[in-house]
């Protein structure tokens, strides 16, 4: 059993349970984390990560996704490079 912070940019997750109080599982109910569900990530810097739930883009912290359990399905093992890539470009078009 995984948690949903232990992913990387381009995995795929499939949720088991939420932890944490009635209210917290409700909020992240409400925003498409069901049981049974998949979610893409799909990018992850330090503490946060954007992850797409059926068809939305969620932005969330840490603190959120500590609380999502669940089986990684597919790993993506050219994340780091192609993250790597993008912060070279990022870094080129500001500086």
């Amino acid at each position: 059993m995984n948690k949903l912070k232990e992913c990387n940019a381009g995995d795929q997750f499939s949720i088991k349970y939420l932890e944490g109080t009635e209210e917290r599982k409700r909020h992240l109910q409400n925003l498409g984390f069901i049981p049974a569900s998949i979610i893409n990530v799909i990018n992850k810097n330090d503490d946060n990560m954007i992850v797409q739930v059926f068809d939305s883009r969620i932005a969330i912290n840490s603190e959120v996704s500590d609380h999502v359990y669940g089986t990684i399905l597919k790993k993506d093992k050219d994340s780091p490079k192609r993250l790597s890539l993008f912060k070279r470009r990022w870094n080129r078009w500001i500086f």
